[in-house]
């Protein structure tokens, strides 16, 4: 499924990813927790994690990530200063960006992030709360291109995660969802049917490890895949959707991509 925006949507002269960054949150605070989830509804790609051994081994398979340390973690801080001038000096991942988030405004530490190790996404107090912070953070994380090119977060759903089932010619058809966002799904019909482009499904039941969601979607386009057979791509119709509906989609993608990279992250 394609969600990206085309290249005209990118100023002239500037490179931007199309599949944006990802985001980790390393030994999240409880705020934090809030504002991740916040991050997540603006169609960032976010992460936690409580282990900086494995997240370092990741960061050499995928050095484009964006990572926020909170430093109050533990009873060294300067463990994080050392850690992330390790990451530095490696050749394979000194591409990651960093940022640090801290209950305590200490200007030594905040000079010695921001001047000697060069953080690029700031310097971040969370006792701002988290409507503030996340505030900041949305900020910080279009200014460092998180979002890239493009619009909404999908996730790879899981054999058995996630199905669906429509009424199509007074028949009821059903089928199994390969990938998932907050505006519409790849699909594989059960029997291999392929259905044409510009079909409207109406009252379409997305089922997610439990949770139901019905909307009403429109083929937007459908290609055959070696060894799958046909996947169908069914964009929701915009009338069909509301927030509660808008939160269970982006709950289930959030928690899928959640898992997936634990099981990456214990492979590192």
């Amino acid at each position: 499924m394609d969600t990206t925006e085309t290249d005209h949507d990118i100023p002239a002269g500037k490179q931007v990813s199309a599949f944006g960054k990802r985001v980790f949150f390393l030994n999240p605070q409880p705020v934090i927790l809030e504002v991740a989830s916040i991050l997540a509804d603006a169609e960032f790609e976010v992460y936690t994690t409580r282990d900086h051994a494995q997240l370092a081994r990741y960061l050499r398979k995928d050095p484009d990530c964006l990572t926020f340390v909170n430093i109050d973690a533990g009873d060294n801080e300067g463990v994080w200063r050392t850690w992330i001038k390790s990451i530095r000096d490696d050749a394979a991942t000194n591409h990651a960006a960093f940022g640090v988030v801290t209950t305590l405004d200490d200007e030594d530490k905040r000079s010695a992030y921001l001047m000697n190790l060069g953080v690029e996404c700031g310097f971040i107090i969370v006792k701002l709360g988290a409507a503030r912070t996340a505030e900041i953070l949305l900020r910080t994380l279009e200014a460092n291109e998180a979002r890239g090119r493009r619009r909404y977060v999908r996730a790879m759903c899981p054999p058995d995660a996630a199905e669906f089932n429509c009424h199509m010619d007074e028949v009821v058809l059903g089928g199994t969802i390969r990938d998932l966002s907050s505006v519409g799904l790849s699909a594989s019909f059960a029997g291999g049917i392929s259905v044409k482009t510009g079909t409207r499904l109406k009252d379409m039941q997305l089922i997610m490890r439990g949770i139901r969601v019905i909307v009403t979607g429109v083929v937007i386009g459908n290609h055959d895949t070696a060894g799958v057979g046909t996947i169908v791509i069914i964009m929701f119709e915009p009338a069909s959707l509301n927030d509660d509906k808008r939160n269970k989609l982006r709950a289930f993608i959030r928690k899928t991509l959640q898992a997936t990279m634990d099981h990456q992250l214990s492979l590192a």
